[in-house]
């Protein structure tokens, strides 16, 4: 009997690690409706890369991210993302406070 329990052990535990191993190699389920796809700090890497250096203000809104910060010459800068992807959707600049000034 105890040989017979060992064996019965070892398949049971055989089992288990071949369903982990499947459920590992399962793709991760898609995003539900309303959840983003990228996170907050992928949304800052994609603002980054598209000429924002300081980041203001951020939220989710919509299954947009929406940024708002200023470039490398201080102008305002709002960059909208669609949050499932990261595709930039809308990137608006506002001149530098330095260009209103009158010279």
């Amino acid at each position: 009997m105890p040989l017979y329990r060992a064996a019965s052990t070892w398949a049971l535990a055989g089992t288990l690690m071949l369903q982990a191993g499947i459920a590992a190699a399962q793709p991760a389920t898609p995003n539900q409706p309303g959840e983003p796809g990228i996170s907050m700090n992928e949304a800052r890497r994609i603002a980054i890369d598209n000429g924002m250096v300081r980041i203001e203000e951020i939220e989710l809104e919509d299954c947009l991210w929406q940024l708002n910060g200023s470039d490398n010459i201080g102008a305002d800068i709002e960059i909208d993302l669609r949050a499932s992807d990261g595709k930039v959707v809308k990137i608006e600049r506002d001149d530098p406070l330095s260009a209103a000034a009158p010279h």
